[in-house]
Formats: structure tokens, sequence, C-alpha cells
């Protein structure tokens, strides 16, 4: 028999928490974490719980999360792909050409998000190759740094506290002004905002603000990790409103040297935090005074499901200005054709029947639009024709300017 899919809600919880727990669980007796979870986070909603189902068994599920991602000053909603999971008795089962039971989810998953017209569709993949087989782009570009803490920068520490009951609004206020400013950031909604305060219990929340009747301008979140004597201090999470109030965060974690030797904090891409360290060195050798490690990697990978809808809302520099037409091929077999328009940093898009200028995949496409990849490093890594026209490679290295992709929310 073969499979069926259903969307679900909170009278098919316990189903999903099985399918969730023989999906990635060592044990079955971790079931109760497993339900508690979906009635503790209440990001998802009743309805956006997908159960993939053979002769009444469970083999299947993934959650597919409503909410708003920031890119080039503009909100678009988009589709949170989470919890995608095959049980481990079901996995590469395929027969008589039916697809795979994660493929099936995986497709079902992205036509809900064109139901509810859902401009892009984000995931954070265990394998980003698996995902690009449905589309997926790598958006975001991360760098896990360990710093000793005597080469942390110095600065006036004035306005810094830990956390106390009654600051939550400034802090969503702060928060929502660095999703504004970022690029594939995610809005952190009050049921986010429940999910990271669970957390809070097991770290230390310390914020910043300067004037006692002023604004927050930022956050972090950190506990310690000891191997033997050494004690690290580690930060789960952080949020800032400005660099300048990321560099008083790190101005104040090195305050905290006599207790902790290294920190380590994951940043954006783009912020080289090795120039604003007292040893400015990332080392070619073995050295024996204090450096700091960078360790880049990518998380999130992103899907454009509404072509014309994103880029007719993006903000690009008002100095861009060109046309070309963009022919991208989707991973159902269909090319989308269509015409940019780009005048005053502002973007108009028709369909076009015209010869393209650029032909790239959905996947390719994904890591351009984002700004995670230029173009032209695109043609120089061999990812696009040698042969594209080059004012349309001008033109779309002007999604690549500014800020590089980085998403505070993690789901």
């Amino acid at each position: 028999m073969g499979i069926t899919l259903r969307w679900v809600g909170e009278e098919d919880y316990e189903r999903v928490a099985q399918a969730r727990m023989l999906s990635y669980a060592p044990a079955t007796s971790t079931f109760p974490r497993y339900l508690e979870a979906l009635h503790k986070y209440r990001r998802a909603k009743p309805g956006d719980f997908l159960l993939a189902e053979r002769n009444g068994e469970a083999v299947g599920t993934v959650t597919s999360l409503s909410l708003t991602m920031w890119m080039r000053g503009a909100a678009v909603p988009c589709q949170g792909v989470a919890y995608v999971g095959t049980i481990k008795t079901a996995r590469r089962a395929g027969a008589g050409g039916e697809k795979g039971i994660a493929t099936q989810l995986m497709f079902e998953t992205l036509r809900k998000a064109r139901e509810r017209q859902q401009v892009v569709s984000a995931l954070m993949p265990f394998r980003a190759s698996y995902y690009e087989h449905f589309g997926y782009g790598n958006a975001e570009r991360r760098v896990e740094w360990t710093v000793p803490m005597s080469i942390l920068p110095r600065g006036d520490l004035a306005g810094f506290r830990f956390y106390r009951e009654g600051d939550l609004p400034l802090l969503m206020q702060s928060r929502q002004r660095e999703c504004q400013a970022g690029q594939c950031d995610i809005e952190t909604n009050p049921e986010a905002w429940e999910f990271w305060m669970s957390q809070w219990p097991e770290s230390l929340v310390v914020v910043d603000q300067p004037s006692p009747r002023g604004p927050i301008h930022a956050l972090v979140v950190f506990d310690e990790s000891r191997d033997g004597p050494a004690a690290r201090l580690r930060v789960q999470d952080w949020s800032a409103d400005s660099p300048a109030a990321l560099l008083r965060i790190l101005c104040f974690l090195g305050s905290l040297k006599d207790q902790y030797t290294d920190i380590s904090i994951a940043l954006p891409g783009d912020y080289a935090l090795n120039r604003v360290l007292r040893e400015s060195q990332l080392p070619h050798r073995q050295v024996d005074h204090p450096v700091a490690a960078a360790r880049p990697y990518t998380r999130m990978q992103i899907r454009v499901l509404d072509h014309r809808r994103l880029l007719s809302a993006l903000n690009l520099p008002p100095a861009v200005s060109g046309k070309a037409t963009i022919a991208v091929r989707e991973c159902e077999g269909d090319v989308s054709r269509f015409a940019m328009d780009v005048s005053d940093g502002r973007i108009a898009v028709s369909p076009s029947s015209q010869s393209p200028d650029v032909e790239l995949s959905d996947v390719l496409w994904a890591s351009i639009v984002s700004g995670d990849l230029s173009a032209t490093q695109a043609i120089r890594l061999g990812l696009l024709p040698a042969g594209t026209k080059p004012q349309a490679v001008d033109l779309l290295d002007a999604f690549s300017i500014g800020p590089v992709p980085f998403c505070q929310e993690y789901f």
C-alpha cells in the first residue's frame, strides 16, 4: 500500500511525537520529551504538522512554520521547514517507482508553502546536498570564533546588567531593529521569544542599556564549559541592533577575563573579528602567543517560491539600474523565465519569452538572490557559464552588496 500524507493538529500530536522520536532518537524512552516539546514550543500551530502514513503507521513527518524573513529592507512571508524525518525502518524503501517518503514529504511541504502564499522557504539542513534536490541553496554565512579572553577589545561597559523582569518589550524592539537591518534574518515572534526564554534558566542573560530610560541595544546569553582547569565562556545567543552594540558585547565579554580562559561565539561571515582584537593575527603556523581561531560554516538554505513577489519587494542600492532576462531551472522540471528591469534600486518583474541573459538552477539562484554568492564569484567558480552577458552579471552582483545573510533564529 502506498503512502498517504495528511496535515494534522493536536489530536495527532502523539503520532507526530512518535514519528519524530523514531526518526531521530536513540531510544524510545525519549518519547515524553518529544511529546512535551510539541505542547510547550508554540511556534508551530495545529495544521503545521505533516504525517506520512503507511497501513495506518506513521512513517515520516515534517513541520511547516509561518515566519517572516527580512531581505534588503523588505519583509516577506517565509515558510520555515523543520523536523523532516523518516522513521529508521522506512528509509530508502521506495518500491515500484514510488518516491521516497522524505521526498514526498518535501514536495507536499513546498505545495503547502505556495498554498499559504509564502514567498520563500527556509530550512537548516542536516546535509545541504540532500535539500539541493528540492531547490534549496545556501543562504547564510557564519563563523564560529574561539578567542582568548586576553585579546578581546576593551571599552566602556556602562549600561551592562543582568536581565530583569520588564525588559522584554525593549528587547523585542531591539531585536526587531536588528532583524530589519539584516539580510535573510527571520523575525523573533512572541512564540519564538517564549522558546528563547525557556532556555535562559540554564545560562546567564545580560542586556546593554546605556541610559536607564533609553532603549536596550544588545542581549547576550552565555554559559560555561570546562576542559580540565580551563573554563570557556560559550555565547549561546546574542542580539545587537547595530555594529557598535555588537562591539560593546565583545568588550563586556572581555571584562570577564579573570574567570574564563577564552570564549566561543558565532558571528556573521563578514564580521572581521580579528581586526578589533588586541592580536589581529589568524596564524599561518603554530605560535605561542594568544590568537583567535575561526571556523566558517553554513547553516540556512532557502528556496525562492515566488520570484516576482520577492524581487519586487527588495531594495537595491539607488544607483543600481539595468535589465536582464533570467531563466531559473526549477527542481520540479519546469523553467521560470522573467525579465528584471531595475531603476533607482527598485525591481520591476514581468514574464518573458526572450532568450535569457542568465540561466541557472534554483539552487544557485537562491544563493545569488540572497547575497550569499555573487554572480562574479559564480563565474569564477564555473557555476555560471563564462559566456554569461557581463551586464547581467553586474546587475546580479547588486544582490551581494551589503551584509551577508545571517539569521539569528533557529528552527
